[in-house]
C-alpha cells in the first residue's frame, strides 16, 4: 500500500508541473565533451554558446558565462529559460560550445533544500529585468532569470549567498550574473569542457 501511495504522490507532483515546462527547447552550440558523471545534485552548470536566443536579442552577455542551470539528480536539471522555469534532461549541456560545473561549498542538506525550493518555481515565467543595468534580484519573486533562480534557491535553503557582488556593482548593477556564481568564493570549479 505504501508503494502505491508513493507512486501516486510522484504522479501528482509530475501532473502539477505545466507540460510546457517539461518540453525541451535544446541548448544550442557546437558541442562539448563534459563527463556528466562528475555531477552531484545541486551543482551549478554554466555555459557559453548555449543560449542563442539571448544573444539574438542582445548581441552580448556581461561576463564570460552566458547561462546557468542546476543539476537536480536523475539526469535532470532545472533552469530559467525563455519560456519560464523548467526541468529538462541534463544531457542538453553537451550541445553548448563550452560548459563548466561549479559546486557550492555547503552541506548536502542545503543542496537538497535548494533543489526542492527551485522545483517549486517550475512554470513561473522568465524574468527579463536583468536586461536593465539597474536590474534586480528577488528570492521570492513571481518570475526568475537563470542565475537569479539558482542564487535564490541557495539563499532560501540556508546559504551561502553565491552572488559575488551581493549589493551594487558597476559591472552587474543589482543583478546576479552567471559569471558571479562562478567567481563567488562559496563555489569552486569541478569540471570544464569545450
Amino acid at each position: 500500500m505504501w508503494a502505491v501511495l508513493g507512486v501516486l504522490s510522484v504522479l501528482l507532483a509530475i501532473c502539477a508541473i505545466p507540460v510546457g515546462a517539461l518540453v525541451p527547447d535544446q541548448w544550442s552550440g557546437d558541442g562539448n565533451n563534459l563527463d556528466l558523471s562528475v555531477l552531484k545534485p545541486g551543482d551549478i552548470i554554466l555555459c557559453r554558446g548555449c543560449a542563442g536566443w539571448l544573444l539574438d536579442k542582445l548581441g552580448f552577455i556581461i561576463g564570460y558565462w552566458q547561462h546557468a542551470a542546476m543539476y537536480i539528480g536523475d539526469g535532470q536539471m532545472i533552469e530559467a529559460w525563455k519560456d519560464g522555469v523548467r526541468v529538462v534532461p541534463v544531457s542538453m549541456v553537451r550541445n553548448a560550445d563550452e560548459v563548466a560545473v561549479y559546486r557550492v561549498k555547503t552541506t548536502d542538506a542545503v543542496r537538497s533544500n535548494a533543489i526542492k525550493w527551485a522545483l517549486t518555481k517550475v512554470g513561473l515565467p522568465y524574468d527579463y529585468k536583468w536586461l536593465s543595468y539597474v536590474g534586480g534580484k528577488e528570492v521570492e519573486g513571481s518570475s526568475y532569470y537563470c542565475s537569479e533562480l539558482i542564487w535564490a534557491a541557495y539563499l532560501k535553503a540556508g546559504g551561502p549567498d553565491i552572488d559575488q557582488n551581493p549589493g551594487w556593482s558597476f559591472r552587474y548593477g543589482y543583478n546576479v550574473a552567471p559569471q558571479e556564481l562562478a567567481d563567488d568564493g562559496d563555489t569552486y570549479l569541478v569540471a570544464r569542457a569545450s
